[in-house]
């Protein structure tokens, strides 16, 4: 049975109040991917700046970053940080990327996770979880959450020795998640002379190792932010798509119900009786 022009009329409306819902929901994940990628280079510059004290203090204390003096030395399957998706309206990634971890770890690798909705993708893939935390809401907050992974990392690594690695989504909504192995860091020559110091070289050292630990960190939540804000945009932008074929097929068939009422109004019009008064 056709529906009537004010029942079609109605589900319109409806798909009208969700593309506004949409274009919100668009709009607050575009501006969360802009602030997201504003603020990478300042965490690049930082972390540029710690491996070039690095390379000094580890000249200085004649040893590299890998034998046992920083977090991650030592053989074994290591830790992995998996930042994902916090919200929902973000389409497969956080299956996406829950499949990929699942893919790359290794037995015995430690496994700490940011964003619920991944984390609940990572148990349906039965990827155990020893830490976890929800993402930073704002670029803003991603300081203090760095702080807080680093200091879990620091507090597993005796228990999971070998390197840290990160995976977290692809700049390119449709891109495969990346893998990246954040710890130990890659240490170059130390540039002209060496520097007097104060303190022992093994134990600023040991310092700047953290610090580098926390700028890879940092660094990956970032990314994660963006990436995250990305696969929402392009999930909203498939939601108009929808949306859009949606209302035309349904305008299409208002128009179609409107002129069968018309033309069912028209026939009755045409055939009803003359009433007393008009056969006087």
């Amino acid at each position: 049975m056709t529906e009537r022009p004010e029942q079609i009329q109605s589900r319109l409306a409806g798909l009208d109040q969700i593309g506004q819902v949409t274009s919100a929901l668009n709009a607050i994940a575009s501006g969360q991917s802009a602030a997201a990628r504003g603020a990478l280079p300042a965490i690049s510059a930082h972390a540029a700046t710690v491996a070039d004290a690095l390379a000094v203090a580890a000249a200085l204390a004649s040893a590299g970053p890998g034998g046992g003096e920083g977090p991650g030395g030592g053989e074994g399957p290591g830790l992995m940080l998996i930042v994902g998706a916090a919200q929902g309206f973000s389409g497969a990634y956080p299956a996406r990327l829950a499949e990929a971890a699942r893919a790359a770890l290794t037995p015995g690798t430690a496994v700490l996770a940011v964003g619920g909705r991944t984390l609940a993708a990572l148990a349906d893939k039965g990827v155990a979880v020893l830490w976890s935390a929800e993402q930073a809401p704002l670029p803003e907050a991603v300081p203090d959450l760095a702080s807080r992974i680093t200091d879990a990392i620091l507090d597993l690594v005796g228990t999971h020795p070998g390197p840290i690695r990160a995976l977290t989504g692809a700049a390119d909504p449709g891109g495969a998640p990346e893998i990246a192995t954040i710890f130990p860091p890659e240490v170059a020559p130390a540039r002209g002379a060496l520097p007097d110091l104060t303190l022992p070289p093994a134990e600023l050292l040991q310092g700047l190792l953290s610090e580098a630990l926390f700028a890879a960190v940092a660094r990956t939540l970032m990314q994660g932010l963006a990436a995250e804000a990305q696969a929402r945009m392009q999930a909203m932008a498939n939601a108009r798509n929808n949306l859009r074929e949606r209302r035309a097929k349904m305008q299409a068939a208002w128009q179609q119900a409107r002129q069968e009422q018309m033309t069912t109004e028209m026939i009755e019009l045409a055939s009803a009786r003359p009433d007393a008064a008009a056969q006087d």
